[in-house]
């Protein structure tokens, strides 16, 4: 199944925050029980990304990839962190120290049949379990993994027999967290006035020193470089550096070059919009054999070149991080599918918009895909 995405050059470009960010979910923000009411700031969707990447090169792009976090390596190379796969668990020890966790990795368990997921639409066959061998309570593993990390457990070498030593795991794991939560005040404002007596509490973003967003971008042949430097990312005008960065600091993490037994891993690199909610838009020669999905967030998308209010749409996407195991007829087929796939959007995406006059969008609507949304990559699984 091809991604339908021709393309020309690619290049990266880094965005690094003046200040805090400020990116609302696109929940309504209100209290009904008091004055004051909680905005919460999340991770720049790709939406966000695409249109900042828009204002530096004064126009929409051919695609946009991203946002994935990086940092810069005192070699001058950037390395890209994503969330950690979601079928990754840790095991605690009775002192939370690195020496007593350890870390697993979900296999394929039980069918589906006589549980809730036997009368899903499109459920996959089985289920993901923990292997025989642990017996104690196990957690999602939480956080961000490097790019090196990242290729270890997609071409299958991270984990042996299922457990992998914690020592060289936790070298391939961000030492801190990328974006710190800050807490503000605010008064709230009708007619640029203040209103009286309301109040709100916002959480913001701080990216550490160091830590910018990252997007692969295609540009529109006629505007093949940025003309803008300085940017606003988010909301409340906060605003952002963007710069182009050499051919070959940055890239996807690699997949593998086989697939044996057809058997191939599909990762979400960045939040996905599909037409049937959870599940990739798959062709019909494979088979979706387990999943581990992480919880659904809230993407809100708006143009104001078409129409803000006509246009906005809150819809859940599935996160980042999360895992589907597939399986082909054969070795080709996987490894044909995979090339065409990985560091890729899987579109189709869910971007009909609901008007009046229908389900469709107008023609002049980008497609989401372009966007970022969706951006998947490959590996296996055994």
């Amino acid at each position: 199944m091809s991604t339908g995405q021709a393309d020309n050059a690619t290049t990266w470009i880094a965005f690094e925050p003046h200040d805090t960010v400020h990116v609302r979910d696109g929940r309504q923000f209100s209290s009904r029980d008091s004055n004051t009411a909680l905005a919460e700031t999340v991770i720049p969707r790709p939406s966000t990304i695409a249109g900042a990447a828009a204002s530096a090169y004064g126009g929409d792009l051919t695609a946009v990839r991203g946002p994935i976090l990086g940092k810069q390596n005192p070699d001058g190379r950037w390395c890209p962190y994503f969330p950690v796969p979601s079928d990754i668990v840790v095991v605690e020890g009775k002192e939370t120290t690195a020496q007593e966790r350890a870390y697993y990795r979900l296999v394929k368990g039980s069918a589906v049949d006589g549980t809730d997921l036997a009368h899903v639409p499109g459920a996959p066959e089985s289920l993901l379990e923990l292997p025989p061998q642990v017996t104690a309570k196990a957690e999602p593993l939480q956080g961000w993994i490097s790019s090196e990390g990242l290729s270890s457990y997609l071409n299958g070498t991270l984990f042996q027999d299922s457990t992998v030593a914690s020592d060289y795991l936790e070298t391939m794991l961000a030492g801190e967290e990328p974006l710190v939560p800050e807490h503000r005040i605010g008064i709230a404002l009708q007619d640029r006035r203040i209103r009286s007596g309301y109040l709100y509490h916002a959480t913001h973003l701080r990216p550490r020193d160091g830590w910018v967003f990252l997007a692969e971008v295609v540009p529109h042949p006629e505007r093949p470089k940025p003309e803008h430097t300085t940017v606003t990312l988010g909301g409340i005008s906060r605003l952002a550096e963007v710069a182009e960065l050499p051919a070959g600091s940055v890239a996807w993490p690699s997949r593998p070059a086989s697939f044996p037994g057809g058997r191939m891993l599909l990762y979400v690199a960045t939040p996905a919009l599909w037409h049937d909610g959870w599940r990739p838009p798959l062709p019909p020669e494979a088979t979706l054999v387990a999943a581990a999905v992480g919880s659904p967030l809230p993407v809100a998308t708006a143009s104001p070149k078409r129409g803000f209010f006509r246009t906005r749409t809150l819809r859940w996407a599935v996160p980042p991080g999360s895992v589907y195991l597939l399986h082909f007829p054969d070795e080709e087929t996987a490894a044909a599918v995979a090339s065409s796939w990985h560091g890729r959007a899987l579109a189709p995406s869910a971007d009909w918009i609901h008007t009046h006059e229908g389900d469709h969008p107008p023609t002049d609507a980008p497609p989401l895909h372009t966007a970022g949304f969706g951006v998947v990559l490959t590996g296996v699984w055994t």
